[in-house]
């Protein structure tokens, strides 16, 4: 045989050999583009080493491609959570209690203030109320005849401009609040947008105070 010839044979071989290895080296490269909200990483399945990669990055020859969502399936819903206060929306009912105290002699002026911290409109109710709940509003006061308790009844509500504070004048009773159910025990103010409530009863000095937000 020609050496000529297997020389030149050897050296074809041997190009077609370095290209196909250099051919198998080459990076595989993905067509396809990666969806928004998913991610892409390239694994060696050799020594368990994974790198996160770009939709447009190839991932070597000893290496496998794999994605997933950012964002996982939808879970089940969890269990209902404790209620809040009231502070976490309308209605916000602000308690003034007690409003009256047991006095053999009524007529100390008194009163409720009620700030609407929003800024818009507020519709508010006092509702003076005997400690059976019965609402006093236009009954007479014990010992104050012809006086009447304030307040609204019902749904009635009143409005409160934002920035501004209401205030409910009333004068405390006479008698037992625990025997009497004509006698103030407690006032409820009700109010479809923020507001704080507080009150004062005169009794040889002032008693301001602040009343209570009702929790829901």
């Amino acid at each position: 045989m020609n050496i000529a010839f297997v020389r030149r044979a050897g050296i074809v071989c041997l190009g077609l050999g370095l290209f196909t290895v250099v051919f198998l080296m080459v990076p595989t490269r993905r067509v396809v583009a990666t969806p928004v909200g998913n991610l892409e990483a390239c694994i060696n399945p050799g020594n368990g080493m994974m790198r996160l990669v770009d939709a447009s990055v190839a991932c070597h020859a000893n290496e496998t491609r794999v994605e997933w969502d950012i964002t996982g399936p939808q879970g089940p819903t969890g269990p209902q959570g404790p209620t809040g206060s009231s502070s976490g929306g309308p209605p916000f009912v602000w308690v003034c209690t007690p409003a009256n105290y047991d006095l053999a002699s009524g007529g100390n002026n008194s009163e409720i203030d009620i700030f609407n911290g929003s800024s818009t409109t507020a519709n508010v109710a006092a509702h003076f109320l005997a400690k059976d709940g019965t609402n006093l509003a236009g009954s007479v006061i014990p010992g104050n005849s012809p006086a009447v308790y304030p307040g609204q009844t019902g749904s009635t509500t009143v409005t409160l401009a934002p920035q501004n504070t209401m205030i409910v004048p009333y004068l405390t009773g006479a008698g037992t609040r625990a025997t009497n159910n004509s006698l103030l025990a407690t006032v409820s103010v009700v109010s479809d947008q923020p507001i704080v409530v507080g009150y004062n009863i005169p009794f040889g000095a002032l008693q301001a105070t602040p009343c209570s937000l009702l929790p829901k």
